[in-house]
C-alpha cells in the first residue's frame, strides 16, 4: 500500500508514538485534576507543589464555595445569600459576619478565597 523507506517508517512510527503519549498525558491531567487545581512547580528546594486556584468568594458559585474546606451547600447559601443582601465583601475576613463562619472556619478557607474587584 505505502511504498515507505526504512527511515521513513521509523520517522512516522515516532511520530505517532509522540502523538499518542502526548494524547495520554492531556487524558490524565484531565482525569486526575479537581476544578480550580493547577499542576504546580518546583521549588528551589525541589519539591513539587500543587496550587489551587483561589475562589473569589465575591463571584463565587455554590459549587465553587462547596469545594471549600468545610463549606457545604448550607453556607455555600448563607455565603450567597449575604453577599446579596449586603453587597460585595471589602476583604476575606469580612466572610466571618456570614451566620456560622467564625474564626475556626475562616482560618481553614484564608488561604483558598480572595475578594475580587
Amino acid at each position: 500500500m505505502f511504498d515507505l523507506k526504512k527511515q521513513e517508517r521509523f520517522v512516522l512510527i515516532v511520530l505517532l508514538a509522540s502523538l499518542l503519549m502526548g494524547l495520554s498525558v492531556i487524558a490524565y491531567k484531565k482525569l486526575h485534576t479537581t476544578p480550580g487545581m493547577r499542576i504546580g512547580h518546583f521549588s528551589p528546594g525541589y519539591e513539587f507543589t500543587v496550587s489551587r486556584r483561589k475562589v473569589d468568594i465575591n463571584m463565587a458559585s455554590p459549587e465553587e464555595l462547596g469545594s471549600l474546606k468545610g463549606i457545604g451547600k448550607v453556607m455555600a447559601g448563607r455565603i450567597i445569600e449575604y453577599r446579596d443582601s449586603h453587597g460585595v465583601f471589602s476583604s476575606t475576613e469580612d466572610i466571618k459576619n456570614v451566620k456560622g463562619v467564625g474564626q475556626a472556619l475562616f482560618n481553614k478557607i484564608k488561604d483558598d478565597i480572595t475578594v475580587g474587584g
